[in-house]
């Protein structure tokens, strides 16, 4: 074993240079601040590479952690004037538009959680999302509960659980907590979008629309913002408004039936037949399964007494819709002027033909 050597020894008469040694080089003032600007941008590249990681570990799980663009909502929309009965399998329920996406932006306040538990959040989160996809309100709230218990102010979880309670009809409850997130991300406009859906279905349509407006303010061009300002102005009986701002959703998605349907209601309200026809005839092109848009068809054609097509269109409808669902639509007041001829009493009629009586003993 080597032994360790005199470290006190006095220094060569050389200058302590060895045989062999390289040569030392001697750097002026400007080579060292230069070799020093090397060495302080090669750690900040390293720094910002880990950054850059690290943000995209966020964002990406952030595009796992998503709600459904549009929610089905029990009680509120004028969507088809003649509005079937919400507990008839064959009908769509109505439906206010919620955004889909929750972002989780990178704030101070999130960097402050530890990524474990970050991770955990976030999971919880999607367990939750999950449940909701499959319209199961307990076991979502159970897992957003969790996800807030973890970390609690996480503002997706809270979103998630305004969302819940909207869907179950809690609209109190939903304000409270929606509230509180608006409160700590200001800027994000599927909270106002969420907050104005909860404020509508208690029918404060003022503070509503207040918040829609905003968030069109924040960003403009926000379709779901279009789609619940026009279902907004359908219930209040501004239909020119209606009108402007389904046009304005539709062009960003074309193929989506209900704003297109309530774009149709609008101008129907407005007299506009031609063109109410030509966007129900867009659906029934690519959804013949939907039965709103033939009754609705029918209702253009009864408006202008032209009875006969309006049977037409009313018989069409009703081979896609249990007899149960017809009876509701056709129990709109649009369709009055028709109620009292032959053909239409007929076919109310052949809906539940006579049972023959049984055979006598």
């Amino acid at each position: 074993m080597e032994k360790n050597g005199d470290i006190y020894k006095k220094a060569p008469e050389n200058g302590g240079r060895q045989q062999g040694d390289l040569p030392i080089v001697e750097l002026t003032p400007a080579q060292v601040r230069a070799r020093t600007i090397a060495s302080t941008a090669g750690f900040l590249i390293v720094m910002l590479a880990l950054l850059g990681g690290a943000t995209w570990f966020i964002y990406r799980q952030e595009q796992d952690s998503q709600l459904p663009e549009k929610l089905e909502l029990p009680d509120l929309s004028p969507a088809p004037i003649t509005r079937p009965a919400a507990a008839d399998p064959t009908t769509t329920p109505p439906r206010v538009a919620i955004p889909e996406t929750v972002s989780m932006p990178a704030t101070e306040e999130e960097a402050q959680i530890e990524p474990e538990r970050m991770a955990q959040a976030m999971g919880e989160v999607r367990m939750a999302n999950e449940y909701l996809h499959a319209r199961n309100w307990n076991k979502a709230e159970v897992h957003a509960r969790k996800a807030l218990e973890i970390w609690p102010d996480m503002n997706a979880a809270l979103r998630l659980l305004g969302v819940i309670h909207t869907q179950r009809g809690q609209f109190d409850q939903a304000i409270v907590i929606l509230e509180r997130a608006l409160k700590a991300s200001p800027f994000n406009v599927e909270i106002y979008n969420n907050l104005s859906t909860a404020y509508m279905q208690k029918g404060q349509y003022d503070k509503a629309e207040e918040l829609l407006q905003t968030s069109l303010q924040i960003m403009p061009g926000y379709r779901i913002a279009f789609l619940n300002l026009g279902l907004l102005a359908l219930l209040r009986g501004n239909f020119e408004a209606a009108a402007d701002y389904l046009e304005r959703a539709i062009e960003q998605v074309p193929d989506d039936p209900p704003p297109r349907n309530n774009l149709a209601v609008a101008l129907i309200r407005l007299g506009r037949y031609d063109e109410a026809r030509h966007h129900l005839q867009y659906i029934i092109d690519r959804y013949p399964e939907l039965p709103n848009a033939y009754f609705n068809m029918a209702i253009t054609y009864v408006l202008e007494d032209q009875f006969p097509e309006a049977m037409k269109w009313i018989k069409t409808g009703a081979e896609r819709c249990s007899p149960i669902a017809s009876q509701q639509f056709l129990a709109d007041g649009d369709f009055n002027a028709i109620r009292g001829t032959p053909e239409f009493q007929s076919f109310i009629k052949s809906l539940y033909p006579d049972i023959p009586a049984p055979p006598e003993e």
